[in-house]
């Protein structure tokens, strides 16, 4: 999994340009499908850092996601649409990289192989944010290692984080309520696999 996603579109843009209209389509495909889906996910995150609607901010991550990666394939047009788009994927780009900084790169990055039924990577990746001294990026690696228990069926650990995020997040006054996020959270995630043509469960 790359470390950096954005990153990692960016290049995807610059070389579907670079190399014309040869595999245009299906490099716009690809990225498209690749930004929405991180998109998602870290919106997800950040909905249950920041509070809201999860929708509202999934749906802010992956349009912004699917835009960013369709732009690699606009290489017809004229100049003007050709600019336009770019502008759009330009501003777009912010975006992912505001709810990045929201979450912190490492929960990101986790939240994404989650998505993917990547455990480990998703784990290791929460573990290190949740040692990050911003406040909200631990809280962030928490609510992934909670997201990725809960997927994996793992009860004793998540009985044991649950105390931590009721401690350190503010907006989850008991652990009814913790339980009550995590079960909207993972339905959330589910939903955002199956959008994505990956599997709804990773077993």
């Amino acid at each position: 999994m790359p470390s950096d996603i954005a990153r990692a579109v960016a290049v995807l843009i610059f070389a579907s340009l670079a190399n014309g209209c040869a595999g245009a389509g299906e490099g716009a495909v690809k990225g498209a499908a690749g930004g929405a889906l991180a998109g998602a996910a870290s919106g997800l995150v950040s909905a249950l850092v920041w509070g809201g609607d999860p929708g509202e901010h999934m749906a802010r991550g992956a349009t912004a996601g699917a835009t960013i990666g369709a732009i690699g394939g606009a290489v017809d047009g004229s100049a003007r649409a050709r600019a336009e788009r770019d502008y759009r994927a330009s501003q777009e780009q912010r975006e992912i990289e505001q709810i990045r900084r929201e979450i912190g790169s490492d929960a990101f990055d986790g939240v994404v192989a989650l998505a993917e039924c990547k455990h480990e990577v998703a784990l290791a990746n929460a573990r290190v944010a949740e040692r990050s001294t911003n406040s909200n990026h631990a809280l962030a690696g928490l609510w992934v290692q909670a997201l990725t228990f809960e997927d994996q069926g793992d009860s004793a650990s998540l009985d044991a984080i649950e105390p931590e995020i009721v401690r350190w997040d503010r907006g989850v006054n008991d652990t009814r309520q913790f339980r009550q996020e995590l079960d909207a959270g993972h339905g959330e995630l589910v939903q955002i696999r199956l959008e994505h043509s990956l599997p709804p469960s990773c077993s």
